[in-house]
């Protein structure tokens, strides 16, 4: 069995070596589910439907889009920009499918091991 420590460094350098484009985009989907995937929204829940995530990751690329992360040149190719657009949505729409899916994935809580009452006297 692997140490905690080790297996924490591991996890660490793991996530260090994700394109820059993750560590760009990611904030974006986690602020937005955070507001937006509770309990309460009955839109969001038990999932969204395909309609749903379509107008999230519309709001989430606008928002990305505000802040020059996908920004293009005017004077571009059209299909080459049209291209990276729809790789730009494509990522947020697999880091947003992710997000929500290990929100609702099932974790056992552990159990507390019960101490022995021990009477000395």
């Amino acid at each position: 069995m692997y140490n905690y420590y080790y297996m924490n460094y591991c996890y660490n350098k793991a996530k260090k070596s994700y394109p820059a484009i993750y560590h760009e985009v990611y904030p974006y989907v986690y602020d937005y589910c955070e507001k937006y995937d509770l309990e309460q929204n009955q839109d969001m829940n038990p999932f969204p439907s395909q309609k749903k995530i379509e107008k999230i990751v519309d709001n989430i690329y606008e928002a990305c889009t505000k802040s020059c992360l996908f920004r293009y040149e005017e004077d571009e190719d059209e299909d080459l920009t049209r291209n990276r657009r729809r790789y730009g949505r494509d990522i947020i729409t697999i880091l947003l499918l992710r997000e929500l899916l290990d929100r609702r994935r099932y974790r056992p809580q552990r159990r507390r091991r019960r101490r022995r009452r021990r009477d000395y006297y």
